[in-house]
């Protein structure tokens, strides 16, 4: 889990075991393009595969680097 993503970092998305099978983007890699501010839940916008997605934080492994 990143408990601080930042913008720009690059990173993969992982679901549970039971999860996992349902969640289409298990295993995928993207890029942070959007972190909150403010109080609430803290999903992350994450670019896959050209796309953004929101994506709970806790669901975000780092792979390391910037692009």
């Amino acid at each position: 889990m990143i408990f601080h993503p930042r913008i720009g970092q690059r990173v993969r998305l992982h679901y549970a075991r039971g999860a996992a099978a349902v969640m289409p983007g298990h295993g995928k890699l993207g890029v942070v393009r959007t972190v909150p501010r403010g109080p609430g839940p803290r999903n992350v916008g994450v670019e896959v595969e050209g796309r953004l997605v929101v994506v709970p934080r806790g669901n975000l492994v780092a792979m390391g680097g910037a692009s």
